[in-house]
């Protein structure tokens, strides 16, 4: 469940919940709070609904434009993916606890969350396999603005 805070006057911002994951490469624990106050991070999660061979590939081609930015980009499944492209940062939520807690509804194939380097949620959509690199290029605008908004 999405925690909601009150920040400046009546401004409510929702903060995402904190998880820790194994990676699909090797099994290692990975926590979003070791992005906390370091970067902001893009959250794609992947149903097992979705072409996932296909949104491996899409998002691959995405993450140099994450990077330029300063952005890390996850992936979430609930499966290891042992074709994944190396550069990608995939964790395996087999529970799909991470997926019940970020509120991923099961009809929806990818879920895309963006979230500035405090943990606040600056983007959530849903999409299809078929318009995933649209979604992600909304996604990347979203954290580059709440960078813009909020630099160090």
């Amino acid at each position: 469940m999405m925690y909601r805070v009150q920040t400046i006057g009546t401004v409510e911002e929702v903060i995402a919940p904190p998880f820790t994951l194994p990676s699909a490469r090797d099994g290692t624990p990975i926590s979003l709070h070791a992005f906390r106050h370091r970067q902001p991070v893009g959250l794609v999660f992947l149903s097992q609904e979705s072409d996932v061979s296909r949104a491996l590939a899409e998002i691959n081609q995405m993450l140099n434009e994450f990077r330029q930015v300063g952005a890390a980009l996850l992936v979430v499944t609930r499966e290891p993916l042992p074709d994944a492209p190396p550069a990608l940062v995939v964790l395996v939520d087999r529970e799909a606890d991470v997926f019940r807690r970020y509120e991923c509804r099961p009809y929806c194939t990818i879920c895309l969350f963006g979230l500035d380097r405090y943990g606040a949620v600056v983007h959530r959509s849903t999409c299809e396999t078929a318009d995933l690199t649209a979604a992600l290029g909304e996604l990347l605008k979203a954290i580059e603005f709440s960078e813009m908004q909020c630099p160090e």
